[in-house]
């Protein structure tokens, strides 16, 4: 591999592992590689498609990291709307770049599909928050530029429940998943509500969900509601001791 085709594939490397804006890191590259406090490459249309599709690369990476339903538990998450949101910037992205993709869809479109059935099997299990994070029309608009069908039935189970956001679907997944701090309990912060969770030992998890209080939610009534889902959600019991 000689230095200029070196050079390329660092970059290739880390556009594909960049942050949350791929169009970014791929005009930053285009400008690490080209210009004066670079190697100063002069790119063929070969290799700007190869930074291009690290680009595009990355775009999938990142959507299908938000419709993978067991990514939850990962503090990576960042829930369906993310995905929606990057889903769209992808599709501008290959249109000004006119590159296509036939298969993108069908494959986005079987991880939204899988996500929402097993968002609707535990909530029909008992769970009685949503970690859906959008509205119901974006995931119907979602769902329709990927051709698929989300079953009447599903999209009323999906929004019966009030939402969580992304962090708060981690935090909650987290300390529901914690089968070794079997008690739960609730602090009113005044301003939040915090639920944290203990081992037998009285000792607390180093993780908790803070729940706040909005501007728009003055009298803190989606705060508690929010708080009230996750802590009913959560098999566990009361501290059997006294709890200051």
């Amino acid at each position: 591999m000689n230095s200029g085709e070196s050079y390329l594939q660092q970059e290739v490397d880390w556009i594909e592992n960049s942050g949350e804006m791929p169009e970014v890191a791929f005009y930053e590259a285009l400008y690490c590689l080209t210009e004066e406090e670079g190697p100063k490459l002069t790119l063929t249309l070969s290799d700007i498609k190869r930074l291009e599709d690290a680009a595009i690369n990355r775009f999938k990476t990142i959507i299908l990291r938000d419709l993978k339903f067991a990514n939850r538990r990962l503090s990576i998450f960042r829930g369906l709307k993310r995905a929606i949101i990057n889903y769209n910037r992808l599709k501008k992205y290959q249109k000004r770049k006119n590159r296509i993709d036939p298969g993108q869809e069908k494959m986005i479109g079987r991880f939204l599909l899988e996500y929402i059935r097993r968002e609707c099997e535990e909530i029909s299990d008992g769970r009685d928050y949503r970690t859906i994070n959008c509205t119901r029309e974006e995931l119907e608009q979602f769902a329709d530029e990927l051709g698929v069908n989300i079953a009447p039935e599903h999209n009323d189970i999906c929004f019966e429940h009030i939402p969580l956001t992304f962090d708060e679907v981690y935090r909650a997944t987290l300390l529901s998943e914690k089968q070794d701090y079997p008690y739960k309990f609730i602090y009113d912060r005044g301003n939040y509500c915090e639920i944290v969770i203990f081992n037998k030992k009285k000792q607390k998890f180093y993780i908790s969900l803070k729940v706040f209080c909005e501007k728009e939610d003055s009298d803190g009534k989606n705060m508690r509601l929010k708080t009230d889902a996750v802590y009913r959600s959560l098999s566990k019991s009361i501290p059997p001791w006294e709890i200051s």
